[in-house]
């Protein structure tokens, strides 16, 4: 946290405010209000946000993820409890590094993070490159938070990459990030913010869902 803090920041990650050592790590992190995490703000839209809403909650988690690669740091478990949305303003900040690690080039033998949110070669190699897994975790979450559910629980869904889709989301979109790592899913972070789909619609979102709660 301490790299990923270091000025100039990123107001899209969960600032470090102090830290000490007392047998165990406190940490005295910025607290934004009104905020609640990504999960609870999923209940309130019946755990389907609208297209234009998803969109503009996914650029900002991919500026996180691309300012935590530009500091050497691999977050490891980017999902719905770990993202704090400000409820008036719209910003999301990416919390909890506890599954955190230094982001290296050769290959992880050791997985942290969430069960569901493994990437296949994870289960069918026991080895996993971290910009090419953080980029699947970023596609689970993009499914989830359009279609309402996870896209794989078990093992071998994981494995086999299948995606089904609820209600009539951009279906291509979608699947240009989370069809899987090996199946022309952008295999570099910064691609992730070339698809239009994540530039569209980003003012005109935020300003309709200001107006609706008002």
């Amino acid at each position: 946290m301490e790299m990923v803090c270091k000025p100039p920041r990123c107001q899209h990650i969960v600032e470090l405010l102090e830290w000490f050592d007392c047998d165990c790590f406190i940490l005295i992190l910025e607290r934004p209000i009104p905020c609640m995490d990504l999960f609870d703000f999923l209940d309130l839209h019946q755990y389907q946000l609208p297209e234009p809403l998803a969109r503009l909650i996914m650029r900002q988690v991919v500026q996180a993820v691309l300012h935590c690669r530009d500091r050497g740091v691999l977050h490891r478990d980017v999902k719905e409890e770990n993202l704090l949305v400000n409820t008036d303003t719209l910003d999301v900040k990416l919390i909890d590094f506890g599954c955190g690690d230094l982001l290296k080039t050769e290959p992880y033998r050791r997985f942290e993070g969430t069960k569901v949110y493994r990437p296949p070669e994870w289960l069918i190699d026991r080895t996993y490159e971290g910009r090419q897994a953080t980029i699947w975790s970023l596609g689970v979450l993009l499914y989830s938070i359009i279609c309402g559910d996870v896209p794989f629980e078990k093992e071998e869904d994981i494995v086999e990459a299948h995606l089904c889709f609820k209600g009539n989301p951009s279906r291509d979109s979608v699947l240009r990030a989370a069809d899987g790592g090996s199946k022309g899913v952008p295999n570099t972070l910064a691609a992730l913010m070339m698809p239009c789909w994540l530039c569209q619609g980003w003012l005109g979102c935020h300003t309709f869902y200001l107006h609706k709660r008002h």
